[in-house]
């Protein structure tokens, strides 16, 4: 390729960032933006996975997981639509983001897993509240002060922007809900730190491209 027809490198300017010391970011994963990408202790974003920071702030969780070609943040700017607020995307904990999902939720709770495809509205909220902004106590009567989180979303669900769903909702089919089994969290927790582990052996990391 000539130097007349050599595409000019990207000039694209890097988001601002808080990135942990012990956190993987794969070479050709994509982190852009305005606004500030936090990622949190022993997190993983994998390959041709994508943090977009152009309308709100991305938060990634201790230990959460993001899977090559899933995108985290805001697609579009907030238009004041009726029951929808949005400052941004926050995943809990170990929170899971399966490839080729979409997230652009308020806030995802601690352990929650969004399977391959899946498409989280924007505004929504899955499992326990960050900050909830307009009250303490949810849909369902429930106090976010006692709730567990433990979402699960199936491959291809949709949940529509500003739902609320309630700890351990799982979403599958046709968009139908079921409460899921409590008392396997430690179980999945286990199975979670080893994914952990064998991805940071396997994944090369770029973490300080982006510092």
């Amino acid at each position: 390729m000539s130097a007349a027809t050599r595409r000019p490198a990207s000039t694209a300017p890097k988001p601002p960032t808080s990135i942990s010391a012990s956190c993987i970011i794969a070479e050709t994963a994509t982190l852009m933006g305005t606004y500030l990408i936090t990622v949190a202790t022993n997190a993983v974003i994998q390959p041709r996975a994508k943090l977009d920071s152009t309308y709100g702030p991305v938060t990634i969780g201790d230990g959460c997981i993001v899977w090559e070609r899933a995108s985290i943040g805001l697609l579009s700017e907030v238009e004041d639509e009726e029951g929808i607020i949005s400052e941004g995307v926050e995943l809990g904990k170990n929170v899971t983001v399966e490839a080729g999902a979409i997230v652009e939720a308020q806030s995802i709770g601690e352990g929650t897993v969004i399977e391959v495809g899946a498409r989280i509205g924007k505004g929504s909220v899955l499992g326990k509240v960050f900050d909830f902004p307009h009250s303490s106590a949810l849909l369902d009567g429930t106090d976010t002060d006692d709730r567990i989180q433990h979402c699960k979303i199936t491959p291809l669900s949709t949940i529509a922007p500003g739902e609320i769903l309630s700890d351990h909702i799982v979403v599958y089919g046709q968009n139908v809900r079921r409460v899921g089994k409590p008392g396997l969290e430690d179980p999945r927790e286990s199975t979670h730190m080893k994914q952990l582990e064998v991805m940071r052996t396997l994944i090369p990391n770029n973490r300080a491209k982006w510092q």
